[in-house]
């Protein structure tokens, strides 16, 4: 808190108001001077996340007339917004850009793979300790709704998932961190879908494999059955059943009850389980418990709520549907995104995620231009093309706020790697939102001549996600969240809203 909030504090505690009621003034304040009246205008979001760093040259930042070795292999062809030329395999998104505010100068000094700095509050990056890291987005706004409204508003369904499976889990890569609630407690870790299906590609799109460039091998962001769907899983929920005897049924959350359980059964089981949890609750006060019983409850809620069971499940989505978005992991998880908004979740991020000893996702060291020309690129340009277009088409975009992002861009020179390398650079990238609260047909930033760095508008990934705070509901500078102690944190240590996304 400022020195101001303290001193405010101390001059209305002798009136009897508390500090809640404080923010909670704060939060009114924020409400009633928006000029824009874009405070709350959007009720849920979906976030696209390009794991690896996508290349500003070769999508959205083009520069056609810098030497070969900076603006690489691609042309540029027109955009419908007048004057921003986008990459020649970005056709179906070039025609979108008169729907979107795109960010060209985003920009920050960390180029390593750092999705906690671009998703949470945490200062700067790399930290070794996970004591340092700061709460994950949709955690902060869930425990903030949470605040609000308590746990009644969900109805059986979490506020914030994740897809399509635990960052990083399928892959060479062990060492991220950052997707985690911190202070709040692991009550509030996102829940996690599954990938339930097969890859159908025996051989895929280029990827890479250390310096050889290579063909991917049964890749699910190349091509999956039509078959395949998501469950449901909560790893803090997988992780403390077992201390109440809820192992297999918490295990098996999907699309119904565990094998040979009724639901008459089912209930008994869970009625059991109530008496024994009023004892227990009795006897153990502790912030564990609570915790347990919240993810418990969720759990349960999952399991007999029928919201959950057709939500996650793509295989009910009309056959032409799932064929626009595509038939790989990427296109169907955008696809379970939109219905899991549909049907009542606030916040959902989806990962373009690493995969295998083969798939860098957009981490592009090796094979950079066939890998974009063949697999990154089209699949990225049908995938948003498709979700933009379903979400207008349901009357959704005006109330959803669409982001498409990743942690940091890509070197300017092309590296002599087979079929040319971008290295790591976080001097200067893009990012696109679009959707309810957001301006149309523009671009912000401008960068020099060869992508390097900003030359106006330098934005901070905690700008954006000051304006996802706001569009959603919360205030950045007022709003806080409180650790196990009761100590209060402000939702960002810098950055402000950015007025000029703001419709």
């Amino acid at each position: 808190m400022t020195r101001r909030d303290w001193l405010r504090v101390g001059g209305v505690g002798s009136l009897g108001l508390t500090l809640a009621d404080l923010l909670s003034d704060n939060q009114a304040q924020a409400i009633t001077t928006d000029p824009t009246n874009t405070f709350r205008k959007a009720k849920s979001c979906i976030v696209l996340f390009l794991y690896g760093g996508w290349s500003q040259l070769d999508t959205f930042d083009t520069k056609p007339e810098a030497p070969a070795e900076v603006r690489g292999d691609f042309k540029t062809i027109s955009s419908s917004t007048p004057g921003l030329r986008v990459c020649e395999h970005l056709p179906r998104m070039a025609q979108l850009m008169d729907r979107v505010t795109l960010v060209r100068s985003l920009t920050h000094k960390y180029p390593t793979h750092c999705v906690a700095y671009a998703l949470s509050g945490i200062p700067e990056n790399p930290l070794r300790n996970p004591r340092d890291y700061w709460p994950f987005y949709s955690s902060t706004m869930d425990y903030l709704w949470n605040q609000e409204s308590g746990d009644n508003d969900h109805l059986g369904i979490p506020r914030q998932m994740c897809l399509p499976f635990p960052l990083n889990s399928r892959s060479r890569n062990k060492s991220h961190r950052g997707l985690t609630p911190a202070w709040l407690g692991k009550e509030w870790e996102p829940v996690f879908a599954q990938f339930a299906g097969e890859a159908n590609r025996e051989q895929g799109f280029p990827s890479a494999d250390g310096s050889q460039a290579v063909k991917s091998h049964f890749d699910p962001f190349d091509g999956i059955t039509r078959d395949s769907t998501f469950r449901f899983v909560a790893p803090t929920m997988v992780r403390m059943a077992p201390k109440v005897g809820l192992a297999h049924e918490v295990a098996n959350i999907g699309l119904d009850l565990p094998s040979g359980v009724t639901a008459n059964r089912f209930q008994s089981r869970r009625g059991l389980l109530e008496q024994f949890n009023n004892v227990r609750r009795r006897l153990d006060r502790s912030q564990e418990t609570r915790s347990l019983s919240r993810y418990q409850q969720m759990a349960l809620d999952m399991i007999t709520s029928p919201r959950c069971a057709t939500a996650m499940d793509v295989r009910r989505e009309p056959a032409s549907i799932r064929e626009k978005y595509g038939f790989t992991l990427f296109g169907q998880s955008a696809l379970a995104a939109r219905r899991l908004v549909e049907s009542g979740v606030r916040v959902v991020t989806v990962y373009w995620d690493e995969y295998g000893p083969q798939n860098t996702a957009w981490d592009t060291h090796v094979n950079n231009f066939p890998r974009l020309r063949e697999g990154l690129c089209p699949t990225l340009d049908q995938v948003y093309s498709t979700l933009m277009e379903d979400l207008e088409q349901r009357g959704m975009l005006d109330e959803t706020v669409v982001l498409l992002l990743s942690e940091h861009g890509r070197t300017p020179q092309v590296g002599d790697s087979p079929g040319g390398g971008r290295e790591h650079w976080a001097g200067a990238y893009c990012g696109i939102l679009a959707g309810a609260g957001v301006q149309k047909g523009q671009v912000i930033g401008t960068t020099d001549a060869q992508a390097r760095f900003p030359v106006d508008r330098p934005l901070n990934p905690k700008d954006i996600l000051a304006t996802l705070y706001h569009l959603m509901g919360f205030d950045p500078d007022s709003a806080r969240t409180y650790d196990q102690l009761g100590r209060p944190h402000f939702l960002l240590p810098y950055g402000g809203v950015v007025n000029e996304i703001l419709a």
